[in-house]
């Protein structure tokens, strides 16, 4: 539903919301914390910092930061600082022209969802994103116990 470069800035962004508050993170660490290509990042964190969601420090000991407390961005502000933002109001087929006057064909179907979804990033916050993450351990799967393991029978 959104670009990459809009789920990378929020998975960023939730990644900096569940640092301890004054830490500054460097690039290369979110990058690898969430998978998102050291290049890319740059460009987005770049962006985010003129869209003063982030602040930048220079130097060995810099990084980036909130600009405000994560209880103050939504959801909302990332996804409109994207370069694409307005995803959520595009017809969902594509089409240049899609209203309610001249509807596409799933119009009056998305355009319900299109209001849920406007109304859930635009009271989504950060701190809301963040919460799960910072007790939140990766686990890996346990392996199926023997006993529970049962071979497939052959029929004849």
């Amino acid at each position: 539903m959104f670009t990459r470069s809009a789920g990378y800035a929020v998975q960023a962004l939730t990644y900096l919301a569940g640092q301890p508050s004054g830490k500054l993170t460097g690039a290369r660490e979110i990058a690898k914390a969430v998978d998102i290509p050291v290049p890319f990042l740059w460009k987005i964190l770049r962006n985010l910092s003129h869209k003063k969601l982030v602040r930048s420090f220079k130097g060995v000991r810099g990084g980036y930061e909130l600009a405000r407390a994560p209880e103050k961005i939504t959801v909302s502000e990332i996804l409109q600082a994207s370069p694409d933002s307005d995803l959520v109001s595009a017809c969902v087929l594509g089409l240049a022209q899609c209203d309610d006057e001249q509807p596409c064909p799933l119009h009056a179907s998305w355009k319900h969802l299109r209001i849920e979804i406007e109304d859930l990033v635009e009271h989504t916050t950060l701190a809301d994103l963040a919460r799960p993450a910072r007790g939140r351990r990766r686990q890996r799967p346990k392996p199926p116990s023997a006993s529970r393991t049962q071979t497939p029978r052959e029929d004849s």
